[in-house]
């Protein structure tokens, strides 16, 4: 018989079976190698989730970076144009006040908090005085405020009605501009509001950041930081979850550290003295400055030319800022408990706002009520595409009238700047003027800078001492010499303000005399400040201690007889 291959000596023939188990056995062991490898090489199903969130994050900021750049580039194109004679001069000689020592509210009237004439101030010592120091600050202000516009609106809306809410935001926080120290107080206000509104349940370090943002506006502005504090505890009260822990660690690192910012002062100033000049006294005088809402536009509603339907546009801002707020608060009570618990911080942030645009409707005075109403508008024509387009279309138009006003002013001056020059005087650091105003300051700096030395005092008198809508206050800062008074601007030209001044100007005997004639100084306005005292007495004084010396454009330069 013939053997098998497979018998040989000492071993006995391998059945089919275990031979085809040995094999299933051996490509079972490949099959789990390969698969070994391939997942050691590729990403875990973690890494999977972590990758979209990466790409979305970097993402984000290369968005924010772009907006905040464009927000920029809005705001800095007008950077150089025009003197303001009044914000302008209050905000900066409230600083040089403070780079010569003295201290706000004791020294000198000031309506606000210590941030601005103290950052200033540091600002000027490192690089001398200039009108271009809060014009930078202004427009990195601008910027941060309309990006935090599109975060906020972002969450609340998606990325296309984002983008529509920051333009909106972006061209109305660069026009007009002023030096208020409004603009940083309300882009810190912003940002505390974005960090306590995220997604996530906000952490101990997330509450104390947004705690520091808080302080830091009401640092600026006290009342700023009053809006800000009430909108970020109504977003953390709002929010589903144990509430006590977050309200009390938020509402108590606000109040520390804005004491530690204002002790200084009110050991400087004392507590009640500090309380009367920042609260008591700007509220007493809220009557001198506001102005009637603006309901009657002459000249009906012209659709053309469209110059005067851009005048129509800009006078009912206001009107239409109104109504976005109460049109997205009702769209919100319609709605689900989600709505108003996601929109709630910005509800209570545009009623704020309401409140300081009626202390004086003009457009310097609306931004705050803006972007909280640009966010809610884009928030409620999200919201209520998905139940009708009709009641979506409302907020949306309202949305687009309000970017519309904010791109025309900003095309507008861009293509059609107004002629200026640059006014050459070492602190302008190139601002430019009309010519006519840039050519009289050009003369006068240097004459009074001859005829006070330095440390002396100039008085910039108004063109009629019984009606002073404005007095030009940037010419002391020009000319770097110091205010003799300290009296309000509300209340010059009321008879005991003037037998005040005329009792310091006794004293101290100033070198020079400016008398702004500008028409802006008494420009008549629908409130106390813009309605004549009847009183003359500042004016007889002058004309019998004083005579005209040089007379350059509005500028009448006096010296003693």
């Amino acid at each position: 018989m013939r053997k098998s291959r497979l018998a040989r000596p000492g071993l006995a023939p391998l059945p089919f079976s275990v031979l085809a188990e040995g094999a299933s056995r051996v490509r079972a062991w490949h099959i789990l190698t390969v698969s070994a490898e391939a997942q050691a090489s590729s990403p875990t199903s973690g890494q999977l989730r972590r990758r979209p969130r990466a790409a979305a994050l970097a993402y984000g900021w290369r968005l924010a970076l772009v907006l905040f750049a464009a927000g920029v580039a809005i705001s800095a194109f007008t950077i150089l144009r025009r003197i303001d004679p009044f914000d302008e001069g209050v905000a900066l000689e409230a600083a040089r006040r403070v780079m010569q020592g003295q201290v706000p509210h004791r020294d000198f009237l000031w309506a606000y908090g210590p941030g601005d004439p103290y950052l200033m101030a540091g600002l000027f010592k490192l690089f001398g005085v200039s009108l271009l120091d809060w014009r930078i600050l202004r427009v990195i202000s601008d910027a941060a405020s309309a990006l935090a516009v599109f975060v906020l609106a972002r969450r609340l809306a998606g990325t296309k009605l984002a983008l529509l809410a920051w333009l909106a935001a972006a061209c109305a926080f660069a026009q007009p501009t002023s030096a208020n120290p409004a603009a940083e107080a309300f882009a810190f206000g912003l940002w505390a509001l974005v960090v306590v509104t995220g997604e996530e349940e906000p952490g101990t370090w997330r509450l104390v950041g947004a705690a520091v943002l808080t302080a830091a506006c009401a640092a600026w502005r006290p009342d700023f930081g009053g809006y800000a504090a009430l909108a970020c505890l109504t977003a953390l009260a709002l929010r589903p979850g144990p509430r006590g822990r977050r309200l009390a660690l938020y509402l108590g690192a606000t109040v520390a550290i804005t004491a530690a910012i204002y002790a200084p002062l009110a050991i400087a100033v004392g507590p009640h003295d500090l309380y009367e000049a920042i609260v008591v006294h700007s509220t007493q005088q809220g009557s001198a400055w506001r102005l009637p809402f603006p309901l009657h536009f002459r000249g009906g509603f012209p659709l053309w030319p469209p110059g005067r339907a851009h005048d129509a546009l800009v006078f009912y801002v206001p009107l239409l800022l109104v109504i976005g707020l109460a049109l997205s608060a009702a769209l919100s009570l319609l709605g689900r408990w989600e709505l108003p618990r996601r929109w709630g911080a910005l509800l209570v942030l545009g009623a704020c706002g309401l409140l300081y645009m009626l202390s004086r409707t003009d457009d310097l005075h609306t931004a705050p009520l803006l972007a909280a109403v640009v966010v809610l508008l884009a928030a409620a024509a999200a919201a209520a595409a998905n139940i009708d387009r009709r009641i979506a279309a409302l907020p949306l138009v309202v949305l687009l009238l309000l970017t519309l006003y904010g791109v025309s002013n900003r095309l507008s001056a861009l293509v059609r700047p107004p002629h200026l020059v640059t006014v050459h005087v070492a602190v302008a650091d190139g601002v430019k003027d009309t010519p006519a105003n840039a050519q009289a300051l050009e003369r006068v700096v240097p004459l009074v800078r001859r005829l006070v030395p330095p440390g002396g005092y100039l008085y910039v008198a108004p063109r009629r001492s019984d009606l002073v809508t404005l007095n030009n206050v940037t010419l002391y800062v020009l000319t770097e010499r110091g205010d003799p008074v300290d009296v309000d601007l509300s209340t010059e030209s009321r008879p005991g303000s003037q037998r005040r001044i005329v009792s310091v100007l006794a004293r101290v005997r100033p070198r020079a005399v400016v008398r702004w004639t500008d028409p802006l100084s008494s420009r008549p306005e629908p409130n106390s400040r813009g309605r004549s005292s009847g009183s003359h007495i500042l004016d007889r004084w002058l004309a019998q201690h004083y005579r005209l010396l040089e007379r350059y454009g509005f500028y009448d330069v006096m010296v003693p007889r």
